[in-house]
């Protein structure tokens, strides 16, 4: 029987994502990441094929985790703007646990898009889907009667820069009544006055 060594696909993928989040692409070396993952290059290949095959599950992982956090949000509020504001004040606000305050799909289009690398193409259509998510609430907003300041198609599409905006900001003003008064200003854009 082959020797095979044992280890958790999801922990690997958590560990990698973590550290491509903080790195980048480019900026993790292979060393580097077998060292965070605990793996031998052997294991590494045979499991995940790849740097570029790993960073693409990590991509993945990410964005599920990102709609999985929006749908929390969604079961612990009592309406879609709620839910679309807990989100926006805890992505921006609560974000030190983060490798990174800047979003990792973000983080890829930056940084790979100029090599026409599929990675950025795959994280392109990820934030696509976060912002149908987003879409999505706010039209649920608007059949329930909210008046929202402009149609849901493009309040998703500002919405969205807004977050990838703050994030980004945040970096470079990491006073948190500040940030909190401009995620205050982000909302009170969503609604009609």
């Amino acid at each position: 029987m082959a020797n095979s060594i044992k280890f958790d696909r999801d922990q690997v993928i958590d560990k990698a994502q973590r550290l491509f989040w903080q790195r980048g692409f480019n900026g993790t070396s292979m060393r580097d990441l077998l060292q965070t993952v605990n793996l031998r290059p052997g294991s590494l290949y045979a499991s995940f094929g790849d740097k570029e095959t790993l960073y693409h599950d990590a991509l993945l992982r990410y964005a599920a985790q990102g709609q999985q956090f929006l749908a929390q949000c969604q079961a612990d509020t009592e309406s879609p703007i709620a839910a679309l504001q807990q989100f926006v004040r805890l992505q921006v606000l609560h974000a030190e646990q983060a490798p990174s305050q800047v979003c990792m799909l973000v983080k890829t289009v930056a940084e790979l898009s100029a090599e026409g690398s599929k990675l950025a193409l795959l994280a392109k259509n990820l934030l696509a889907e976060m912002e149908l998510a987003f879409r999505q609430l706010l039209q649920q907003a608007q059949a329930q009667g909210v008046h929202l300041s402009a149609p849901p198609e493009r309040l998703s599409k500002v919405l969205q820069a807004q977050i990838i905006g703050l994030k980004t900001y945040a970096q470079t003003q990491p006073d948190q009544t500040v940030l909190a008064e401009m995620v205050e200003d982000v909302l009170a854009t969503l609604l009609q006055k």
